[in-house]
């Protein structure tokens, strides 16, 4: 199935809508009325079992109006390869997506293990969010943080509310990798890779 057909479905449910699936000639189905007649799990216990899941540690930065802008997010997934697009969730009521919306662009930056200090700042409320952090900026004006472990300069290509978070899709139009290991983010704290005990090569 497509990225396009996957996000019809994601639109879809948002809507309450059934997407017709143009890839296959096949009706892709959303049952609104199991969503609705099923209570979802309550936001606490549904908290709980997401701390059990390791997650790699982003700031995702953009740039409104000349002003660098960035708050840490875990919620990061690769959507397609070809072409290549990633995809945020953002909590609505955070000062970072409103203008994530306006400015239709973002990169994500990947925190290197050492960059703890740079995942608790931009997770606060800092009005001076970058004053001693170095950065370089993309030909847009968006902030890539120095010494991360990987940055992704992305253009939006979709927005889709689920919940109180909104989903941005984006099209990757730059990057760059490095070998440094990435920091983590598991039961509610900060972890490093270079700690954990390897099981398998």
């Amino acid at each position: 199935m497509s990225i396009a057909t996957h996000l019809r479905i994601l639109t879809a449910m948002a809507q309450n809508t059934s997407p017709q699936n143009e890839d296959t000639n096949m009706n892709c189905h959303v049952d609104s009325t199991v969503l609705s007649r099923r209570a979802p799990m309550d936001g606490a216990s549904f908290r709980s079992i997401m701390r059990s899941m390791v997650a790699g540690v982003t700031v995702v930065t953009t740039e409104h109006e000349g002003s660098p802008h960035g708050m840490t997010a875990t919620a990061f997934s690769s959507v397609s390869a070809d072409p290549a697009m990633v995809l945020i969730v953002l909590n609505r009521s955070t000062r970072t997506h409103p203008l994530v919306m306006a400015s239709g662009h973002f990169v994500i930056n990947l925190l290197s293990e050492s960059q703890i200090g740079l995942g608790q700042r931009f997770a606060g409320k800092l009005d001076n969010q970058f004053d001693g952090v170095p950065y370089r900026l993309t030909e847009r004006g968006a902030p890539v943080l120095e010494g991360v472990a990987a940055s992704l300069e992305c253009e939006t290509v979709r927005e889709i509310d689920m919940g109180t978070h909104t989903i941005f899709v984006g099209q990757v139009v730059s990057g760059h990798g490095s070998d440094a290991l990435p920091l983590i983010y598991h039961e509610g704290s900060y972890k490093a890779v270079s700690t954990l005990d390897i099981l398998a090569e």
